[in-house]
């Protein structure tokens, strides 16, 4: 049997181009419009109480989109809505008093969003989200620490996933919510987890 001999940077070359290789055709596979996965999100934040405790809690309602392609990472869009009165801290009692009008004043203000204006990968999982953020009728700038922890086939629905993390910080008193300022957390630490899935056309 004749063997042919392959230099061995000849043979790292062929290697490393069928692996780039595979990787444009996966990328050219996956779709470049993405919405929000709603069952397989979790928009969190925390606060502390008077300095004794920490109470934790969620939003249940979550919608949004997002523009993007792995070839163009730093073009990327994203916009998020979220219920307010979907709130839940597991305390039905507090849950009620934080949509009233000293809270998230549900009834005028039923939801707060966040659309990106800039979008700075500084490697290929991890980036600064800059946006505006509105909440309670206002509207300020907001930067989240934002990384894509997998992206590909989900094994169970054959379909694509991105999944990902969001963390930030929301001073809430800039936004007007000043009840209880001396006993309540004012810069609250936020952490969106979630799965995005492709946008079907309507």
């Amino acid at each position: 049997m004749t063997s042919i001999y392959l230099p061995t940077r000849i043979t790292k070359a062929l290697f490393i181009t069928s692996i780039l290789g595979l990787t444009t055709a996966a990328n050219a596979a996956m779709p470049t419009q993405w919405q929000l996965d709603n069952s397989h999100t979790r928009v969190g934040f925390s606060v502390e109480h008077l300095g004794f405790s920490t109470t934790m809690g969620h939003f249940d309602k979550a919608d949004g989109s997002l523009s993007y392609n792995m070839k163009t990472p730093n073009k990327t869009q994203m916009n998020f809505v979220i219920d307010t009165d979907s709130i839940n801290t597991a305390w039905a009692a507090r849950d009620a008093h934080l949509k009233k009008d000293d809270f998230f004043n549900v009834a005028k203000y039923p939801t707060m969003t966040f659309k990106s204006t800039k979008v700075d990968f500084y490697n290929p999982q991890q980036a600064k989200v800059t946006g505006d953020f509105t909440l309670l009728g206002k509207t300020k700038p907001l930067t989240l620490d934002v990384t894509l922890k997998k992206i590909g086939n989900s094994p169970m629905t054959k379909e694509p996933v991105i999944g990902f993390r969001a963390t930030g910080n929301i001073d809430r008193v800039a936004y007007g919510m000043t009840t209880f300022a001396q006993g309540i957390t004012t810069n609250v630490p936020i952490q969106i987890d979630g799965e995005l899935i492709e946008k079907k056309a309507k």
